[in-house]
């Protein structure tokens, strides 16, 4: 009689667990190219954000770079959102740049991310990693103390195959 209780108890257990776990997310379609990286800064900051937003501004087709294509979409104290579109109008990236103060050495931790809207191949030819770096070292970023970065092809699809030109 305690056997079968028991039995009766992990088997209503286990429905009941199975019935409580959440479905499996779909798989996002399309697929899209994307890029993330981290950076590491020996600086504060606010000092590289606004870096940064200063390199967007130049880099604005609304201020005269026509071959840059980048515009500022929203400037907050821990992020900065842009968007990238192709010179040929025809593929647009959306960038988001976030700021993470290190406790330690009192410099900036800052995760970038550019992801393709439009459908695209999953290998990009590294265009999103360079809408990242193109950036950082056109500011001069690149040079900063303690910069150091941190990517790999599982996390910036496309990243061996890169050259970008700031």
């Amino acid at each position: 009689m305690n056997t079968l209780l028991l039995a009766s108890a992990l088997f209503a257990g286990l429905l009941g667990s199975l019935a409580a776990a959440p479905a499996p997310a779909p798989v996002p379609e399309p697929y899209h190219a994307f890029c993330r990286s981290l950076w590491l800064f020996a600086t504060p900051c606010a000092e590289i954000s606004t870096t940064l937003l200063q390199q967007i501004t130049v880099f604005d087709t609304l201020v005269g770079c026509a071959e840059c294509q980048y515009t500022l979409v929203a400037a907050l104290p821990q992020s900065i959102l842009a968007n990238h579109t192709s010179p040929d109008g025809l593929q647009t990236e959306t960038i988001t740049f976030t700021f993470h103060p290190t406790v330690m050495s009192g410099g900036c931790r800052v995760s970038g991310l550019s992801s393709s809207l439009g459908f695209t191949t999953l290998l990009d030819g590294g265009l999103n990693y360079c809408n990242l770096f193109n950036l950082l070292s056109a500011s001069g970023l690149t040079s900063a103390p303690g910069y150091m970065e941190m990517t790999n092809e599982w996390a910036c699809l496309g990243y061996g195959l890169a050259t970008c030109k700031a």
